[in-house]
């Protein structure tokens, strides 16, 4: 490849098609025009000797260089970004856009903590939020998102990453308010023969406590439904008898806004505090936007 041939912006068109595999899709999310858009692919087809984009019957599928080059080419942008920003970054002035991914309970409590800080210091920063169930550091790996508001861990093989503690938090059960334990002290014989809601984000087939119960020997915990998000938890637990296992600050929300109680999860069950954190890539260690936004929730004092 000639690098006299290249310019940034092909890069930038080059990542949004490997992100849409769809020519108009590129386009609309650009705003430029579907011919510019295909001379581009055009050049870029010529520069990487490789189709990149192969059309299938249901639409275009990336070539087996085009995912080699993905990962690497989030990394390139964030960095000409990062040198960009580098002299010049004032939160005051920036108009930077920052990423972030997080599950709903997790989420909302880091925003509600941030977000006014966040508007004060950096009134032009622009802070995009996911909170689309997927596995958790997907994006962050890919160069998709700046930071993961997790309590998962990494596994061995998600390397160079960084991690900030954000806070501890316990669990509470959630059921309805006409719930025959609804008034009582829970304990895990009342808990033995109970339908519980399952919360399946990366596919889990039990529920997330099982392990617990099998400790104390009972091995056949009932999950007669199984959500891949946290957003119908209070509708469906205030019309049914199933009971959901739900962080204690977004049980406290549900309460809010469902005809719910959240109860205490019986000691017996020997859960114990779980802890949530920052993460971050080392490819954004060293960026001042990323820096400064680190030191901003390192400064919050977070209270469950």
């Amino acid at each position: 490849m000639n690098l006299n041939q290249l310019d940034l912006n092909l890069l930038i068109i080059l990542k949004q098609l490997l992100n849409e595999k769809h020519i108009s899709n590129t386009a609309l999310t650009l705003g430029m025009s579907q011919p510019s858009i295909s001379r581009s692919l055009s050049r870029l087809r010529s520069l990487f000797d490789d189709p990149l984009l192969i059309r299938m019957a249901g639409g275009y599928e990336l070539t087996p260089k085009a995912q080699s080059i993905q990962q690497d080419l989030n990394s390139i942008l964030n960095m000409v970004e990062t040198l960009v920003n580098k002299q010049t970054f004032d939160p005051k002035t920036s108009q930077a856009t920052i990423k972030l991914f997080g599950l709903p309970p997790q989420m909302h409590l880091l925003i509600e903590t941030i977000i006014k800080d966040v508007r004060e210091q950096a009134p032009n920063i622009t802070l995009e939020i996911d909170t689309l169930p997927k596995p958790q550091f997907s994006d962050l790996l890919k160069g998709e998102t700046h930071f993961v508001i997790t309590g998962h861990k990494p596994t061995s093989s998600e390397d160079k990453l960084y991690r900030q503690a954000l806070f501890e938090r316990d669990f509470k059960l959630i059921m309805a308010s006409t719930h025959p334990l609804a008034n009582t002290k829970l304990n895990i014989e009342l808990l033995r023969n109970c339908n519980f809601g399952q919360i399946s984000i990366q596919g889990e087939k039990s529920l997330s406590i099982s392990h617990c119960f099998a400790a104390l020997g009972i091995d056949n915990v009932n999950t007669p439904i199984r959500l891949k998000n946290f957003y119908s938890i209070g509708t469906i637990a205030q019309n049914t008898d199933l009971i959901f296992f739900v962080p204690d600050h977004f049980a406290n929300d549900i309460c809010r806004h469902h005809d719910v109680v959240a109860r205490v999860v019986p000691p017996e069950l020997g859960l114990e505090h779980d802890e949530v954190y920052l993460y971050w890539h080392q490819r954004h260690h060293n960026d001042p936007v990323c820096q400064w936004f680190r030191e901003l929730v390192k400064s919050k004092v977070f209270k469950i």
